[in-house]
């Protein structure tokens, strides 16, 4: 039987966040159970191109995590940049994150992305509204993956950033999505997602659970399906704040 941690019992979640991000690691750690201890590492890249720096995370995910985790071994790792998902091909994704799991011993690696479409899955949906920090350029490339995944987009919500960098989303905060949040509750559709792991959403999700609406983001679906791999439940977003 394996033997009891001094921090985070027995089990330990990692998480890979972008290198300037100080929301995805705060939103993870604030849902996850004191028995689990969150381990965090850096995506970096010196490009200062957004969409090459975005794909370029994942590209290079494996050697990221041989190079700062250094053998450590964790019980699972979400990965924490959703608009890669966006821009790399999905079937390079598969491989990348099948090379990022044997780096770390066969431990399951889930992105926010597949984090998300599983929870739509399991929740029968088929009508989305999308809100989402993302300048047009990433907007355009999650619009086509979403349609991909056979998701019917009835509107889509952009909180406006500063400039085209994607840097520009980690000064939000939820009060600045929440007007658009409060549209999208008027339309008719099977769900909410909530795209971006810079935004704080948090408030949002529990906004929509108390109206009782179908809600997810980024954030929420990765600590669901991050916890679940270790047989854990989320703390309750109520409790939080």
């Amino acid at each position: 039987m394996k033997a009891a941690l001094d921090h985070g019992r027995l089990s330990r979640l990692g998480i890979a966040t972008p290198q300037a991000n100080p929301t995805f690691e705060s939103e993870i750690k604030c849902l996850s159970p004191t028995t689990v201890d969150c381990i965090t590492m850096r995506l970096t890249s010196p490009h200062k191109t957004p969409e090459k720096r975005i794909t370029e995370y994942l590209i290079n995910l494996p050697e990221l995590i041989k190079s700062q985790y250094a053998g450590l071994k964790v019980d699972a790792l979400i990965y924490g940049c959703t608009g890669s998902s966006y821009l790399v091909d999905q079937e390079d994704e598969k491989e990348i994150i099948k090379r990022a799991s044997s780096v770390l011993g066969g431990s399951p690696v889930i992105t926010a992305a597949s984090a998300m479409v599983d929870w739509l899955k399991k929740n029968n949906t088929q009508t989305i509204v999308m809100l989402s920090p993302y300048p047009e350029w990433l907007q355009k490339h999650a619009t086509r993956f979403w349609s991909k995944q056979n998701m019917d987009i009835k509107m889509v919500e952009q909180v406006e950033i500063e400039g085209e960098d994607t840097h520009g989303i980690y000064e939000l905060t939820s009060e600045d999505a929440l007007p658009l949040l409060e549209k999208a509750f008027q339309h008719d559709v099977d769900a909410i997602v909530i795209s971006g792991t810079g935004m704080p959403t948090l408030r949002l999700i529990e906004k929509g659970q108390k109206l009782g609406k179908k809600i997810i983001s980024s954030n929420y679906a990765a600590a669901l399906q991050g916890l679940s791999c270790l047989g854990k439940k989320p703390q309750a977003i109520e409790g939080i704040f």
